[in-house]
C-alpha cells in the first residue's frame, strides 16, 4: 500500500518586495525560508575572501550569498520546497512458508519531508555533544571537517534560532522494518504425542532495523519539541520476543 499527497499555495498576498526564490506562493504550504548552508569556514583566508556575518571564524559555517551583493542578510534566505509533512507514504506486507516454517514482516517508509533538527540550548558547558559531531568537528588539528567548531548554546550566528539554516535541515526519508515474526509449527504426529492438536513457537521483533540515511542520530518519526529545534526525544524501542501457542 502506498500514498502520495501534495499540497501547492495558488495565492498568497504578499509583499511586493520579496524576492521570487522566497514567496509562499507556488510552494508547498509550511515550507521554510533557510538560510543556504554550503561549507564550513576552514581557515582565515576562506573568511576573507567570501561574504560573511559579523563576526566570523574558521570552523564557522558558510551561508550562500544567494543575490551576490557580497552582503550575508536576510535577502540571501532562500524557500525548501518542502515541510514536515511527507509526500510519500506505504508499507509492504509479506508472508512466507515452507515446511513448519513461517514468515511474516512489514516494511513502512515515507519520502519528501524534512526537519529542522538542531539541539539548540543542550550543548552547554555541563552536558555532551553528539559521538558524530565531536568526532567530525572543525579544530585547528582537523580543519577540513565535515561538522563546525563546538559552540555554547545558541551564541554563535549559525545555531541563532534567527538565522535557520540548510545545516541543520535534515531529510527525514527512511524505510523501516517495523515486525518481522519467524514461526515454526511442529509436526503432528510431535504434537499428538504431547496430546495437543498444534504446537507453535515464534520469534517475534518490532522496529529492528531503520535506513534513514538523512536521520542517522535521531528517529526519522518523532516529534520534536518546537518543530524539531530541541532534536530530543526518545527513540522509538526494539523489542523482541518469544512464544509458544498450544492448542489441545
Amino acid at each position: 500500500n502506498g500514498g502520495y499527497a501534495a499540497n501547492k499555495i495558488l495565492f498568497f498576498d504578499e509583499a511586493s518586495n520579496v524576492p521570487e526564490y522566497q514567496k509562499n506562493t507556488g510552494h508547498p504550504m509550511n515550507s521554510g525560508i533557510y538560510y543556504d548552508a554550503i561549507g564550513i569556514f576552514h581557515n582565515e583566508d576562506e573568511i576573507d575572501n567570501y561574504p560573511h556575518m559579523n563576526g566570523a571564524r574558521p570552523g564557522d559555517i558558510i551561508f550562500r550569498d544567494v543575490n551576490e551583493d557580497k552582503v550575508i542578510d536576510g535577502l540571501d534566505k532562500i524557500r525548501i520546497n518542502k515541510s514536515i509533512v511527507p509526500t510519500w507514504t506505504g508499507g509492504l506486507n509479506l508472508y512466507a512458508e515452507f515446511k513448519g516454517f513461517d514468515v511474516s514482516m512489514l516494511l513502512q517508509g515515507q519520502a519528501g519531508a524534512v526537519r529542522y533538527v538542531q539541539q539548540t540550548g543542550s550543548y552547554t558547558n555541563n552536558t555532551n555533544y553528539l559521538k558524530s559531531f565531536y568526532e567530525n568537528r572543525w579544530t585547528e588539528d582537523n580543519p577540513y571537517a565535515n561538522y563546525p567548531r563546538t559552540f555554547n548554546r545558541n551564541d554563535e550566528y549559525w545555531v541563532n534560532s534567527d538565522n535557520a539554516n540548510t545545516f541543520w535541515l535534515h531529510k527525514t526519508d527512511f524505510i523501516r522494518l517495523k515486525n518481522l515474526e519467524i514461526g515454526y509449527t511442529l509436526p503432528n504426529v510431535v504434537s499428538k504425542k504431547l496430546a495437543c492438536q498444534m504446537i507453535r513457537l515464534t520469534v517475534t521483533g518490532m522496529n529492528l532495523f531503520t535506513f534513514a540515511p538523512g536521520m542517522k542520530d535521531f528517529d526519522p518519526e518523532l516529534q520534536y519539541q518546537n518543530e524539531g529545534f530541541a532534536g530530543a526525544g526518545y527513540p522509538i524501542q526494539k523489542l523482541i520476543t518469544t512464544g509458544i501457542s498450544i492448542n489441545f
